[in-house]
């Protein structure tokens, strides 16, 4: 089996550097393609080698032993208005908000304006923003073109049709110049929408049922696909190379959990094995190329084409389902990066720049059933105008800009996941961080890691409450980002060196104070107050 890099036919130039991170030298390597799109494989972000980059080093430093300095408490701030505001949501929105995972029970906060890289609540306070709206907001909160071509089509032509208008092809034909694998296309209104979509045009063109999907992965809170995305440990029965399909939500059927094979993500042994065992029955393979709800876990080198190869020797379909990667790891997402033709492909968030508008589309072959009307797939609101006006916006801006804004959004990126590691360390933690240019997490643990590569042992390795205990600190400084440790960073257009160097030295007073509270002293238990991380009143598992 050939497990070599994945390699783009444009040739990079590299640049080396050296950082010291923690007291441990470590090489930076920036690959910078003429294409324009940069790939900063730094160990201390353990970037995967893609279709810009040469295989990462890695490096494992021992947490320092220095002593940790006196924390510095942050600056006075009220969130009371934010309090009882969410009090009174309550009373009418179930749960204080319709999604399930936005907030952390008790430290709630609402919002009221944004701009750029900032948002400010309800209280006056003002934090950096690194949660981003859940991902959409590649260019920043409030960007004056899009707002003006949204405000362009309300104001002079109509915000619903519900028929065919000038926008579908605009914007259709502007995926398909950045897209490689996009022949045809349709729109939708959200992530899940675009993937329960795929699975279905998968079953129709191949006549099978199932559909393998990796653990630990997310492809929306449908039934269809809500299946073994965060199990517990300890119900996360079967063989490490077979796991067994688990429901995350009371209400779905076991009928449906049935039609997915649950594999382990980053192991070619066990999917080859699968596809070999079960080809006949196997419509598609569906996979995040890069794993980004599971904190973020890059592919290994030459996965991504190993997967390829072998749904095309079994004859099943390979969907991306490129929701958080589509447009932010390069002009055509993961599989411009990692030069790899997915046969079909889910698209959000980016694309839409804040606005609810996703999409789905693939060869021309596969769509052609969709074209046909063979495989049903419609809606009131979908190709709405209003939205499709933001996301040609979008889609021009980064036609525009591809040259010099995925440089910079991979530099700043590297700089700040290396200020928060060498922060981190310093005070005596350990940690790894990972990720591929603007998307990334930090995953704190008991012991020194290299890289995580899957579920399992993203689960038994991280320490959810020294996470949520470090959001908590940051956020009373001012900084915002997904309280949950298996969520992620972005990074915008709209962030500044300067908001990187003011992160960093928010991280550096943040973690001080958490050591205050647990100490680093290896295998700390949680505090004594049996704080755990909760979010929307659910409480998280702590392996």
């Amino acid at each position: 089996m050939d497990m070599a890099s994945e390699r783009s036919a444009t040739t990079p130039t590299s640049v080396n550097s050296v950082a010291k991170i923690a007291n441990v030298d470590i090489n930076l390597t920036a690959s910078l393609p003429a294409a324009g799109v940069a790939s900063l494989s730094a160990p201390v972000s353990v970037a995967p080698a893609s279709s810009h980059a040469a295989s990462p080093a890695s490096v494992a430093p021992s947490a320092p032993s220095a002593p940790v300095a006196p924390p510095v408490a942050p600056p006075a701030r009220s969130t009371a208005r934010s309090r009882d505001m969410f009090a009174r949501i309550k009373g009418s929105i179930a749960g204080g908000e319709s999604s399930y995972a936005r907030l952390r029970s008790g430290i709630e906060l609402c919002v009221d304006r944004t701009d750029g890289a900032r948002m400010w609540d309800v209280d006056g306070n003002e934090y950096i923003d690194y949660c981003l709206g859940y991902g959409p907001l590649l260019f920043g909160h409030h960007p004056e073109d899009i707002i003006a071509a949204v405000v362009e089509q309300i104001t002079t032509k109509g915000y619903h049709f519900s028929f065919p208008h000038e926008l579908d092809y605009k914007v259709g034909e502007a995926v398909q110049r950045l897209v490689p694998s996009i022949d045809l296309l349709r729109f939708a209104c959200s992530g899940t929408e675009a993937v329960m979509a795929c699975m279905r045009l998968a079953r129709a063109y191949t006549g099978k049922d199932k559909i393998v999907k990796f653990e630990g992965a997310y492809h929306g809170w449908a039934d269809p696909q809500m299946v073994s995305y965060h199990p517990p440990l300890s119900m996360a029965s079967g063989r490490p190379g077979a796991p067994r399909p688990l429901p995350d939500s009371t209400g779905i059927p076991q009928a449906t959990v049935e039609q997915l094979i649950i594999q382990p993500f980053n192991d070619p042994d066990a999917l080859a094995r699968v596809l070999r065992e079960r080809h006949h029955e196997i419509a598609a393979v569906m996979m995040e190329p890069v794993m980004a709800n599971c904190g973020v876990l890059p592919p290994r080198d030459g996965y991504l084409r190993e997967v390829r190869r072998l749904t095309e020797r079994y004859g099943v379909l390979l969907i991306f389902d490129e929701v958080m990667t589509g447009f932010r790891l390069a002009p055509g997402g993961a599989q411009d990066y990692y030069d790899i033709r997915p046969d079909i492909t889910a698209l959000a968030k980016v694309i839409g720049g804040g606005f609810p508008v996703a999409a789905f589309g693939g060869t021309a072959e596969v769509m052609a059933i969709e074209a046909r009307n063979e495989v049903l797939h419609g809606g009131t609101y979908t190709a709405n105008p209003l939205a499709l006006a933001a996301a040609n916006a979008v889609l021009g801006r980064i036609e525009r800009e591809r040259d010099t804004m995925y440089p910079r959004l991979f530099a700043l990126a590297e700089r700040l996941s290396a200020g928060l590691v060498r922060a981190i360390r310093q005070t005596g933690y350990h940690c790894v961080a990972q990720g591929v240019g603007p998307l990334f997490q930090i995953f704190f643990g008991d012991t020194p890691m290299e890289r995580l590569y899957n579920y399992r042992d993203t689960s038994a390795y991280v320490r959810e409450d020294l996470y949520g205990a470090w959001h908590e600190e940051m956020q009373r400084r001012g900084v915002y980002f997904h309280p949950g440790q298996f969520e992620r960073w972005f990074v915008s257009t709209a962030h500044t060196e300067a908001d990187i160097d003011a992160t960093i030295e928010a991280a550096r007073e943040a973690i001080q104070a958490v050591a205050a509270r647990i100490p680093p002293s290896g295998a700390a238990a949680p505090t004594a107050d049996g704080w755990r991380p909760s979010y929307g009143g659910a409480v998280a598992d702590v392996a």
